[in-house]
């Protein structure tokens, strides 16, 4: 089975990634792999391929067919794609997208000490830096393929990082793909930290299963409240299980609400709109 990963700056992709490498046996195309096969066909390095593809937008396209090329020829074959818009290009995959709550991802990136080509002062000036990069990358994504790369109804899977350890979310990936070769997935599946999901109702609010709507980039419970604020008290429950309410998520951010839902739980939300 192919999966392509899609996600979040800092959402720990390559980790995962390696995980199913080492532990399934999955083979590893990122971008800079199918950048590389692209350059040996042309004749030249990458670095040259890289210098011409700043003046040449054009070249996107042919990175792009390559990753088609590949799918194809790998049909069949276990493969995870590394790539931001794999899930557009690479044929018959598993689409997964991974999310990280934006403070924490900017923790992460600032500790990783990526060198020159990501120099931050801070976690949060990493944090807000990793933000502004993922909407300018979207709005050319959109520019160039007309797609909505953030648009959680393009996948599969959509899991959340900031508590899960990479070897809990390849284990959730791999049952998951186990049900979708059996023809058992259904709709595009959400797993959220429930720290990472702010309430809209008071506590104990029994209003059925949690479903969410996303306004702004923050997810909002439009019902599930009594399984939200149980599952923030578990200290072990680092995601579960959301449905994604269809329709215009018009919901302000309410911070008394929130406050109530912390102190209930014992905890605080990482990032806040």
């Amino acid at each position: 089975m192919q999966i392509t990963f899609s996600g979040r700056l800092g959402s720990g992709k390559s980790t995962v990634c390696a995980i199913l490498k080492e532990k399934y046996g999955y083979e590893i195309y990122s971008t800079g792999t199918v950048q590389r096969k692209v350059a040996e066909e042309m004749g030249i390095d990458t670095l040259e391929l890289n210098k011409r593809m700043k003046e040449n937008p054009e070249l996107d396209h042919k990175i792009d067919d390559a990753v088609v090329k590949l799918s194809r020829e790998k049909a069949g074959e276990n493969i995870v794609y590394d790539s931001r818009m794999a899930w557009h290009f690479a044929e018959n995959t598993f689409k997964v997208y991974m999310y990280v709550d934006p403070t924490v991802a900017g923790e992460r990136v600032f500790a990783a000490n990526r060198g020159s080509v990501e120099n931050y002062t801070s976690p949060l000036n990493a944090a807000e830096k990793l933000i502004e990069r993922t909407l300018e990358e979207n709005k050319r994504f959109k520019l160039i393929y007309g797609v909505d790369n953030l648009d959680f109804s393009n996948y599969d899977l959509i899991i959340d990082s900031t508590f899960a350890t990479p070897d809990q979310i390849a284990s959730v990936i791999i049952e998951s793909v186990a049900e979708f070769e059996n023809g058992n997935f259904g709709n595009t599946r959400v797993c959220l930290s429930p720290k990472n999901v702010f309430p809209t109702k008071p506590l104990e609010t029994n209003d059925g299963n949690p479903k969410i709507c996303i306004s702004n980039g923050f997810y909002y419970a439009v019902s599930g409240h009594k399984h939200l604020s149980d599952a923030q008290a578990d200290a072990n429950c680092v995601m579960m299980p959301f449905e994604i309410s269809k329709g215009i998520c018009d919901i302000e951010f309410n911070l008394a609400l929130v406050n109530e839902y912390e102190e209930a739980a014992g905890f605080t939300y990482k990032t806040k709109p």
